[in-house]
């Protein structure tokens, strides 16, 4: 296998996994020393970030396990970072190229466990709300096949890559596929994922300021309608009351003209009604008077009583 097929470079640092017994199924943090080929072979030296103790090693790219005909990549890039779904703030401050997020881990979801300073890819057996996940790491030949007992802060997702595809999700060993697990990938600055991913934090994040958004619409909306009613109504009023202006000035023959009911009849009914109704404004232009006057003011009022002289 040529070195150009894999995009590695030296200093770089990667993931690289054992079929050693013992250590089967387990990931290591690596860094690049060298990378060359030998019989056509391409191989690479790494050193282990997280065992300062242990010498270069020297892995070959691509092998076989035991007597299998298919050659598994014996290495990776690192681990792109990885977040639960309500951690919302930090998966849209990530500015990867890829993302991975999950929800709650359920049985049957595939997993990487942190144990002695490597990952090891395991299966759910049990997660109970409150308690430590119950695992079992990958049978022979794949893993070891032993069941432990999981702090959920130990785990991530179980990611696959290849050169043509680079990371995707994991099948579960019932086929049921990775269901707690999505990938956000961004390219060009669009975040967009695979049509077999199921939403991720961020689009729901998206879906509920959208959601706001139509809220904050309607709210408006109906504030604007109930706006509208009030100045019909109190354009309203105001019509009826210069209605009633109008009508009220129509009683009224002119300026300075009072309409009298003898103008419209000859009886005596009629001139004893504009009498009283003289006497009514008078008492009423009085008390107007009387209510303007203060108190050192000479003005007194006082009844007309006709000299008996003229009778």
């Amino acid at each position: 296998m040529a070195q150009t097929t894999l995009p590695f470079k030296v200093g770089e640092t990667i993931e690289v996994r054992s079929f050693e017994v013992g250590y089967r199924g387990a990931w290591f943090r690596c860094k690049i020393l060298n990378i060359y080929t030998k019989e056509g072979k391409l191989f690479y030296s790494l050193k282990y970030l997280d065992y300062d103790e242990e010498e270069i090693h020297h892995t070959q790219a691509y092998q076989r396990f035991e007597d299998e005909e298919k050659e598994w990549l014996m290495v990776r890039p690192s681990y792109p970072p990885h977040y639960q779904e309500r951690q919302v703030r930090k998966i849209e401050a990530d500015q990867a190229p890829l993302v991975a997020v999950h929800g709650s881990w359920k049985v049957g979801d595939l997993v990487d466990w942190w144990k002695d300073d490597c990952f090891w890819c395991a299966t759910v057996l049990a997660a109970k709300i409150k308690e430590p996940l119950q695992i079992e790491l990958f049978p022979p030949p794949l893993g070891e096949g032993e069941t432990y007992t999981a702090s959920r802060k130990d785990v991530r997702p179980t990611l696959d890559w290849s050169l043509e595809e680079g990371w995707t999700v994991v099948p579960s060993m019932d086929g049921r596929g990775g269901q707690s697990v999505k990938l956000l990938k961004r390219e060009k600055g669009v975040d967009h994922l695979p049509q077999d991913v199921c939403q991720t934090g961020k689009e729901q994040t998206e879906k509920c300021k959208t959601q706001k958004t139509e809220r904050a619409k309607k709210q408006k909306t109906k504030r604007d309608t109930q706006q509208k009613a009030e100045r019909d109504t109190q354009q309203k009023a105001e019509r009826d009351t210069e209605q009633k202006t109008e009508v009220d000035m129509q009683q009224v023959g002119g300026i300075g003209e009072i309409r009298q009911n003898i103008d419209e009849s000859d009886s005596i009914e009629a001139a004893v009604y504009d009498l009283e109704e003289l006497i009514v404004r008078m008492e009423w232009i009085k008390s107007m008077l009387s209510a303007d006057v203060g108190e050192g003011s000479t003005w007194k009022y006082k009844d007309y009583r006709p000299s008996s002289k003229g009778i």
